[in-house]
């Protein structure tokens, strides 16, 4: 009969202290990640307002393009060129997003929605 007791209290020690240890490892880990993660999605949701924006100038710009008279050629060459800049800035954003969102994936965030 003592064995059976002294083999029940030993079980119910080891699950106290397996169920601290998980606590504590929640307490520790979770709330660092947590917070990484946020931080990760408010990068990238700046990103994604300055890829708006470039969509926003890019969209004037050809507005301007359009506009402009024909006969301006300085004026036009320089839409044009303000259009290349804009547009190489964009696909710099771009690549900057889906390199943030790879590694939003790869440190392994809950519930992203991407």
């Amino acid at each position: 009969m003592k064995k059976v007791v002294t083999v029940i209290l030993l079980a119910l020690s080891t699950m106290s202290f397996s169920q601290d240890d998980y606590l504590m490892q929640d307490a520790i880990t979770k709330p660092a990640l947590s917070l990484r993660c946020k931080e990760l999605l408010r990068e990238r949701d700046e990103k994604i307002k300055v890829k708006q924006r470039f969509n926003a100038l890019l969209q004037r710009n050809q507005d301007l393009i359009t506009k402009s008279p024909k006969a301006q050629i300085g004026v036009q060459s320089r839409l044009h060129s303000t259009q290349i800049k804009i547009k190489n800035e964009l696909h710099l954003t771009n690549l900057n997003i889906e390199s943030m969102e790879e590694n939003i994936v790869r440190s392994g965030c809950p519930g992203i929605s991407l």
